[in-house]
């Protein structure tokens, strides 16, 4: 073992550095880190998996198989929609109300302590469940395309983005839901919105075969025009404009709401 080297022999380039404090991450890089963060935490979710993709597509083979025939088989179509919606909406509240979680473990906590701002927190919330939706909305899409939907590629492509971002009031409903529930309630709340969006909204069968109240309210959902919206880009149907200004409304209410909820856990945790 050599000898260490007297002080006055050292050079100042031989000098260890002083050690440097690291700039403070920007917002920008907290809310992707958090993005990122709760999109592999839900990824990894085994249970949370299955849910979001095998029921969806187990469904879609069922309803295919039995009414995919009618209307010259464009019903196949539309079936697939559906489906693939309910997947995605699905993936969308169960992945909101994950917030809950971040509350409960005290993580929430951690980022509001390494400065993470309610708007971050949002912005990285709906980032990470919007990536989540995507494994739920192609496993349909590629089951309905290999299964007789007659679609090209690129339509099927088109029409699963229309879906994707028709889909952002779902993620916002199971924010507001994971920030403004507690424990067990928050994903007992989404199971619940979720089943009641998708039987109102015409996703397991036409709105048309429900009473004319029902059919009102239908209407007034978001799920019922993100189906439109998949029917227009998938078989060229009207573009429903009253769909896109429903949903827009229901962005708009349920991202304010997010706000204001996000600000008050922040305000409590720092508390």
């Amino acid at each position: 073992m050599s000898a260490a080297r007297p002080a006055h022999d050292r050079s100042p380039a031989m000098t260890a550095p002083e050690p440097r404090t690291g700039a403070a991450p920007s917002a920008a890089t907290r809310t992707v880190r958090y993005a990122a963060h709760t999109t592999a935490m839900t990824l990894t979710n085994v249970a949370f998996m299955v849910f979001t993709i095998a029921l969806p597509v187990g469904m879609y083979l069922l309803f295919s198989m039995m009414f995919g025939a009618e209307a010259e088989g464009q019903a196949r179509g539309l079936i697939m929609i559906n489906m693939a919606a309910y997947g995605g909406l699905g993936a969308a509240v169960t992945a909101g109300t994950q917030i809950q979680e971040d509350q409960r473990n005290g993580f929430l906590r951690q980022l509001v302590v390494a400065g993470l701002s309610p708007r971050s927190f949002l912005v990285g919330s709906v980032i990470a469940a919007s990536a989540v939706i995507v494994p739920a909305l192609a496993a349909v899409g590629l089951v309905g395309l290999a299964t007789g939907v007659e679609a090209s590629s690129g339509r099927l492509l088109l029409t699963l983005v229309v879906l994707w971002l028709g889909l952002l009031p779902t993620i916002l409903i199971g924010l507001v839901l994971g920030m403004v529930l507690r424990g067990a309630a928050a994903m007992a709340g989404g199971v619940v919105t979720m089943m009641a969006m998708a039987i109102f909204g015409g996703l397991w069968m036409p709105l048309e075969m429900f009473p004319q109240w029902m059919q009102d309210l239908g209407r007034a959902l978001p799920t019922y025009w993100i189906s439109s919206l998949g029917e227009w880009s998938l078989q060229g149907a009207e573009l429903p404009v009253t769909g896109l200004v429903v949903i827009g409304v229901w962005t708009l209410v349920l991202g304010a709401l997010c706000l204001v909820s996000m600000s008050r856990a922040v305000g409590l945790q720092r508390r």
